[in-house]
């Protein structure tokens, strides 16, 4: 190999390469926010949203089981579903000051919910006549991790679940709380 063929070689691949890793990068994560008021104080609320061994409020939920006593990266809970699936989950954050709490889903089950790694982050504040903003904020990938997912697992199906869910469980929480 002449030296001229070898640096147009390094050139073409130096043009060439962010091309192709970007080609090969995959799914990127994606996020939904979820919004809802609850028609209690703040205090109210938070005792449910942290009380995270007793999360049986969450729709299609028939047993909780919990360890780590409510600290983060240790606190872990299994939920058993009504239909008899699990879902393991790991806690990432408890600030009651902030009224902040995060989890991790440990392990994906893509028939129940088509995506991955699926992390949240709910946060409360006050909201007029004493009510309560709560917001619920995922980070997650699609169901397919690599180029050209089935229309199944694409962007668009995860998203669509992952709003489903929040949605579903901030009407649990409304529900829970204000006792209806």
């Amino acid at each position: 190999m002449t030296r001229r063929a070898f640096l147009g070689g390094a050139a073409a691949f130096t043009v060439c390469a962010p091309l192709a890793a970007r080609a090969a990068h995959g799914a990127s994560p994606l996020k939904v926010i979820e919004t809802g008021i609850v028609d209690a104080p703040p205090d109210k609320v938070w005792a449910v949203v942290s009380d995270f061994a007793h999360a049986d409020w969450l729709p299609g939920v028939a047993r909780v089981e919990a360890s780590g006593d409510d600290v983060p990266d240790k606190a872990r809970r299994r939920l058993t579903m009504a239909d008899g699936g699990v879902i393991d989950e790991l806690l990432t954050k408890r600030d009651a000051e902030r009224m902040m709490l995060g989890l991790h889903r440990e392990g994906d089950d893509l028939k129940r919910l088509p995506a991955t790694n699926y992390t949240a982050l709910i946060t409360l504040r006050p909201a007029e006549n004493g009510a309560t903003q709560v917001e619920w904020k995922a980070r997650f990938y699609r169901g397919f991790p690599n180029n050209d997912p089935p229309p199944e697992l694409n962007d668009d199906v995860a998203i669509a679940a992952v709003t489903a869910l929040q949605r579903a469980y901030l009407a649990a929480l409304k529900a829970k709380v204000e006792g209806r």
